[in-house]
């Protein structure tokens, strides 16, 4: 199963309040504790969100972080690469061309992982920051089994 990493969590609950709170400024402390996460590691995942330019730090006593774009205009692929980074592989050797493997000349599932890794980061970038934000208005994808 694919799975987001902690901080990529951490970074879409934090992009999620900030969200919701649009005209407020929301400590790091005051996120981790709304979620009841690490206020370090969600530091540090701020700090990265910063540096790509989708958060705004302000510094003080009165400080904290509000989103640097509207809602609507971030992705959670977006937030997904500015914390893991551009490289959001299934496998080892999508994800490098220095990847070294030795079934590659006989692998018959490379090209059908690239596809669904091109599906999986196009559903990424389909869902902005402002619609994680509302979930409750989300239409869940039902997939129907075939038997």
């Amino acid at each position: 199963m694919v799975r987001l990493s902690k901080r990529v969590e951490y970074a879409l609950l934090a992009v999620q309040a900030m969200a919701e709170q649009a005209h407020a400024l929301l400590s790091a402390r005051d996120i981790a504790a709304r979620n009841h996460i690490s206020q370090t590691l969600l530091a540090k995942v701020l700090q990265q969100l910063a540096a790509a330019g989708y958060v705004r730090s302000n510094r003080g006593v009165n400080g904290g972080y509000t989103l640097a774009q509207s809602a609507a205009t971030i992705s959670v692929a977006d937030i997904v690469q500015a914390v893991e980074g551009p490289d959001m592989a299934l496998v080892d050797c999508q994800g490098s061309a220095d990847h070294e493997c030795s079934a590659e000349h006989v692998c018959t599932i490379r090209e059908p992982l690239a596809v669904l890794q091109e599906r999986i980061v196009a559903t990424l970038a389909s869902m902005s920051v402002a619609e994680l934000a509302n979930a409750k208005h989300l239409v869940p994808l039902v997939i129907e089994q075939q038997h």
